[in-house]
């Protein structure tokens, strides 16, 4: 239709058919996305070796959906949002995931898991621990309490050391208290400062935190207790913390006996009317009688100097240390000379064999330690003496064995001198024996045994000089069996040999019974440790 004008000069027309234009669409705003979030929970973080772990990915999308995982540090790549993880390594590993949302966008985690050996990890109860020990505590909360089970009646500073583990950081604050007799010391809390506020939050005292110093429990902090008499003997370590201790080791180091020393004394009465009455002090300062008839005797362990006679007339005879605190710990001293004598007489040569192997092989393996692995050393302090030269003016002096014992250090620079001798129980120096009177073996005895005792009394110090007389018994019921009766009358001094005229008052000899014939090196070794042990070693 074409325009329609009522008049030409009119300003209005009328317009038919026109196409109106398309409207104006506004799109709506681009909304930006939220990226993920994620982070890793873990079963356990201070697993024991072999132990299996649990990790999980604990992730979010606020504005969509997680759509996958990545797991890295494993041995192969894991896409669920938990795994299961394990190790045989004692050591650190780090473990993350990586987490996709719907929008493509990503986020990731990380978590550090520690597996240890917990072979020496035990529930929270007391756990004994021996002087010397060295003990590896794995995690735990609360209190974890140890008990010191041969400090005895030794007498002095009882210490823990603690050490550093390969465990990181170590600095999770413990508490260390050491009691004794109702007696405590204590460390506060040992560790990183960085965790002060969380003890305060949890009601710690402000004077009870990081008191130590160094206060990192892996370098080089100690605890002493100091242990003044034999009694009351239980000591105890506890360790508490209120968080998760991060794992400790420490070690455990004893006195050596400090007590008033006591000796052994031999009391004879000789009161020809009545009786005897002796009084003297024991070790813990006690004053003690002993009364008896004329020609009795006994033994007793005393302190030095404070034996006396109340009543009528006695006599005294002073021996060796009684050590009525304890043996004291003795380490086998790279300067010490450890001589095994071996009597190759008669039936006892059969043993030879088997007692050098176990020198040369078990001994060696068992003493290496201390000499710090140097077998040059070993056998230039340990050797074995077959058939030693004669003494002048005995006879049979070769196999005459409390000679042997009597022995000094061969060379001056050694600290001390521990004789083994080995002896068969038919030595023919000793096939005639009669306990007292005029005969000649007799004089001979009592000339060996005065030797022997001359050579102790001249030694400063227990331990300069050690005795061990082992009697190799073949033949039980002979007339050889006079010999044993020999051993056992100058070790316990009866028939003729009480007193100084025996060893039965010497702490510092003892004498190995009845240890049996052709036995195999490994018999031989373990009866010379257990020996070596009763006379205050650590081995």
């Amino acid at each position: 239709m074409s325009d329609v004008r009522i008049n030409a000069r009119s300003p209005y027309f009328i317009e038919a058919n026109r196409v109106a234009p398309d409207p104006v669409v506004i799109p709506p705003p681009v909304e930006e996305n939220t990226p993920p979030t994620v982070s890793i929970t873990a079963s356990n973080t201070n697993p024991c070796l072999t132990e299996t772990v649990t990790l999980t990915a604990v992730a979010t999308d606020t504005d969509g959906t997680i759509v996958s995982y990545l797991w890295g540090g494993t041995t192969s790549s894991y896409t669920t949002s938990s795994i299961t993880i394990t190790n045989s390594v004692e050591e650190s590993k780090t473990f993350y995931v990586i987490v996709t949302d719907d929008d493509g966008d990503t986020a990731n985690a990380s978590i550090t898991i520690h597996w240890q050996d917990c072979t020496t990890q035990l529930p929270p109860q007391d756990i004994g621990v021996e002087c010397g020990d060295t003990f590896n505590q794995a995690t735990f909360s609360g209190s974890q309490s140890y008990n010191f089970i041969d400090v005895g009646n030794k007498i002095g500073n009882v210490t823990i050391n603690l050490q550093d583990t390969i465990y990181s950081p170590n600095n999770v604050p413990v508490k260390f208290d050491i009691t004794w007799n109702g007696s405590t010391i204590s460390t506060g809390y040992v560790g990183s400062d960085s965790f002060d506020n969380q003890l305060l939050t949890l009601g710690v005292s402000p004077s009870d935190i990081n008191t130590s110093n160094p206060t990192n429990k892996g370098t080089g902090t100690s605890l002493t207790i100091n242990k003044t008499a034999a009694t009351p003997t239980e000591v105890t370590l506890t360790a508490t913390t209120p968080l998760v201790n991060d794992s400790f080791t420490f070690e455990l180091s004893c006195p050596d006996v400090l007590a008033t020393t006591t000796y052994y004394y031999t009391l004879i009465g000789t009161c020809t009317t009545g009786t005897t009455e002796f009084t003297y002090l024991d070790v813990n300062g006690v004053t003690q009688t002993v009364t008896l008839a004329k020609d009795e005797i006994q033994l007793i362990s005393a302190q030095e100097n404070s034996v006396s006679v109340a009543v009528c007339t006695g006599t005294t005879e002073k021996g060796g240390q009684s050590f009525d605190s304890g043996t004291p710990d003795l380490i086998v001293d790279p300067n010490a000379e450890f001589r095994i004598w071996l009597d190759n007489s008669g039936s006892m040569g059969s043993e030879i064999f088997a007692i050098r192997d176990m020198i040369e092989y078990q001994l060696k393996n068992s003493f290496l330690t201390y000499y710090d692995n140097d077998v040059k050393k070993y056998n230039q302090q340990v050797s074995s003496i077959l058939d030693p030269i004669s003494y002048t003016g005995t006879t049979a002096s070769s196999e005459r064995f409390l000679l042997y014992a009597a022995e000094d250090k061969f060379n001056s620079t050694s600290t001390k001198v521990v004789n083994m001798i080995w002896v068969d129980e038919a030595n023919p120096s000793y096939h005639v024996f009669t306990p007292v009177g005029d005969n000649t073996q007799t004089a001979t005895y009592l000339s060996d045994v005065q030797t022997l005792r001359n050579n102790l009394d001249a030694v400063a110090n227990y331990g300069n000089k050690l005795v061990v007389i082992f009697c190799v018994e073949k033949n039980f019921n002979d007339e050889y069996k006079q010999f044993s009766h020999f051993i056992d009358n100058i070790s316990n001094g009866v028939n003729g040999f009480e007193g100084s005229k025996g060893l039965s008052d010497r702490s510092d000899v003892i004498f190995v019974r009845n240890v049996e014939p052709y036995q195999t090196a490994a018999y031989y070794h373990q009866v010379t440790i257990d020996a070596l042990t009763d006379l205050g070693y650590k081995i």
